[in-house]
């Protein structure tokens, strides 16, 4: 094979994760000299049906893993690996991707992910046998021979743009938002503050949307929570089929009904129950995903539909400075210069959190605005104590961690916590709810991420009810 390009991805782990998908961290390498690439990236082969494909992101998945029948079998047969081709078959909707691992690139191992309904990922030998497949219907590991291989120049290669885009520089954003603001309205319509107000807008809008597709990206599939709930309970119903360090259960079609072999994924070094709990509990994570999922979706839509509704508003014509202002403060933007304001005449900076005495003592510092929870989460260490209302927005609710609850909260505290939370939510009124309980190092920001949202890697959620007297019992202790 000829490379046209010098970028490429060395391969340093492999993981299967949920929904399904398959996991690479991959070290990205550009040309000799050229910089702005991370240490370490992860590209992430989606292979659900309605967010077929692949792209290269930061964060490793939380529910990754390693023991699957799909990665024992390709660090089997390749140890190391490196690609330099992501091809995609615009066509068919099918990609190939080569694994080089020595010498002779001529027929390399493939990755084949076929664009079929749904889709499957299959690992392919240089003689085009098909050693392993993965996709929503489960695991295959029956050889068999491929589909014979394409012509990979006829391919297109996204690899390059996977990597500009990871590096930033596939347009310059500025330039670009600057360009746009110019065709929006006559130079003389708009002042410098709506055109400078426009051009971060835009820039905000580019962003949520791009999570607004990954929140709907994450959301797992009816099928992948049905794929769960198979293996739960084929594996509770079989589970006296299972070999001692077996890594899966084979299941014909006689015994489940189902058109063809029903293979389960075990942990080796576990036990059947250990392996069934891990199946229950990843049926019970899918569900719970699933709804959150969709509830993360439709606030990220709602806010993405009221900022393209602001731009719309905000280039139609000239504005007045408090309207302009009026958006600042809406989206929590950094103070733009205007003509009007005065200069020395600084305002006191106040703190992004109010702060309430617990009946133990203790602090309990909550978020006043989805920017101002940002700013307490961040600036809050590690092991402090993280609140916040299931489901629905809120303000962050923060308990610094002190010498004598570094291990755990006593039982007042926790409940005086909750209440803050939950009180500070949409379901102020319904005087109880479902709270989420973690420490801050289980919590990830991730690029792209509105204000205020927030990935929770680990959480208990333990749900409150309380009385009108005891919630003002805790608001009469705020402090300034």
């Amino acid at each position: 094979m000829t490379d046209t390009h010098p970028y490429k991805l060395r391969i340093l782990k492999t993981w299967v994760a949920r929904d399904p998908s398959l996991v690479f961290q991959c070290q990205p390498l550009g040309a000799p000299g050229e910089t702005g690439f991370p240490k370490k990236s992860h590209l992430f082969i989606d292979l659900r049906q309605q967010s077929f494909g692949t792209r290269l992101q930061a964060e490793k998945p939380a529910d990754a893993d390693a023991n699957h029948a799909f990665i024992q079998i390709l660090r089997k047969n390749i140890a190391t690996f490196t690609i330099k081709s992501i091809l995609h078959h615009p066509p068919s909707g099918d990609y190939w991707i080569p694994l080089l691992s020595g010498p002779d690139t001529a027929r390399p191992w493939l990755l084949r992910l076929a664009g079929s309904k749904p889709p499957l990922a299959s690992l392919m030998a240089p003689d085009d046998t098909v050693f392993v497949s993965y996709g929503q219907k489960g695991t295959f590991t029956k050889k068999h021979q491929g589909e014979p291989r394409p012509t990979f120049s006829d391919l297109t290669d996204l690899l390059p743009k996977l990597m500009r885009d990871l590096r930033g520089d596939a347009t310059n954003v500025d330039d670009t938002v600057a360009k746009d603001a110019e065709t929006d309205a006559p130079e003389a319509a708009i002042s410098k503050l709506q055109k400078d107000l426009t051009s971060r807008l835009k820039r905000k809008h580019k962003t949520s949307k791009k999570t607004l597709e990954k929140a709907k990206g994450d959301i797992p599939s009816a099928e992948d929570v049905l794929q769960k709930e198979r293996e739960a309970n084929l594996l509770q119903s079989y589970a006296w089929m299972v070999k001692p360090e077996a890594f899966e259960l084979r299941l014909e079609p006689t015994l489940t009904g189902l058109p063809e072999d029903f293979v389960i994924s075990l942990d080796p070094e576990a036990t059947v129950g250990q392996n069934m709990e891990k199946k229950f509990a990843a049926l019970h994570k899918a569900r719970r995903g699933r709804e959150l999922g969709q509830k993360h979706y439709e606030i990220a839509r709602d806010y993405v539909s009221g900022l393209e509704k602001d731009l719309e508003e905000l280039q139609r014509e000239q504005k007045s400075d408090a309207f302009l202002q009026q958006l600042i403060r809406k989206y929590k933007l950094p103070e733009l210069q205007s003509t009007t304001s005065s200069a020395g005449t600084a305002e006191p900076v106040s703190k992004p959190y109010k702060t309430y005495t617990a009946s133990t003592g203790h602090s309990i510092l909550v978020g006043k605005s989805a920017m101002d929870n940002d700013e307490l989460t961040k600036a809050a260490r590690s092991n402090d104590f993280w609140f916040h209302a299931v489901g629905v927005t809120g303000s962050h609710v923060i308990v610094p961690v002190t010498p004598d609850i570094r291990q755990a909260l006593p039982t007042q505290l926790l409940r005086e916590a909750a209440i803050l939370a939950l009180h500070f939510s949409r379901m102020r009124d319904d005087l109880a709810g479902e709270c989420y309980v973690t420490r801050k190092q289980f919590l990830k920001k991730q690029r792209g991420m509105p204000a205020g949202l927030w990935r929770i890697n680990q959480s208990e959620s333990l749900f409150f009810r309380y009385s009108e007297e005891e919630l003002q019992n805790i608001l009469q202790t705020v402090r300034v």
